[in-house]
């Protein structure tokens, strides 16, 4: 015949205690892998931004005293590479020519492959870049500069091929 074993008071104990501890372990490797992950600062220097804010807001104020429009005309596989195609036109409707264009695509929620490029001219006020088609969600940033030092930036969420 066996004997069974009785529960006591110090086998409910260590059950508990081992419970916990699981729990515990478990949300100790959660919140090391969040933060290894995405530290939770897209923008560098946040703070410093935060104080400078009010010349952003100075900066968007003139941009939209220009009346300029911009728009993404086109994203279209070719080979390998992605083209883009972007529009300017003036306060008057009118194509403009003769901006320098630069632009970035970088991932919404982080800064990994980030790529800059420029914009060669293609006439009628529209611009063409081609980059690396890497694919899925970026924020792509355009900022145009005319020779007269005005300067304007936009920044759109796309869906490259």
């Amino acid at each position: 015949m066996k004997a069974h074993a009785q529960l006591s008071g110090g086998h409910v104990l260590g059950v508990l205690l081992g419970f916990f501890a699981l729990i515990l372990a478990a949300n100790a490797a959660f919140i090391y892998f969040a933060v290894k992950s995405y530290p939770g600062e897209k923008e560098q220097k946040s703070y410093r931004q935060g104080l400078l804010y009010n010349e952003v807001l100075t900066e968007r104020a003139l941009q939209e005293a220009l009346g300029w429009r911009a728009a993404i005309d086109e994203i279209r596989m070719e080979g390998a590479k992605t083209a883009l195609v972007v529009s300017f036109r003036g306060a008057g409707g009118q194509p403009l020519e003769g901006l320098t264009l630069a632009g970035t695509l970088q991932r919404p929620a982080s800064s990994d492959g980030a790529q800059d490029f420029a914009f060669e001219p293609m006439g009628g006020g529209r611009y063409r870049a081609v980059v690396a088609s890497p694919g899925g969600a970026w924020d792509l940033t355009v900022v145009a500069s005319s020779a007269a030092g005005d300067r304007f930036q936009f920044t759109n969420r796309v869906a490259l091929p």
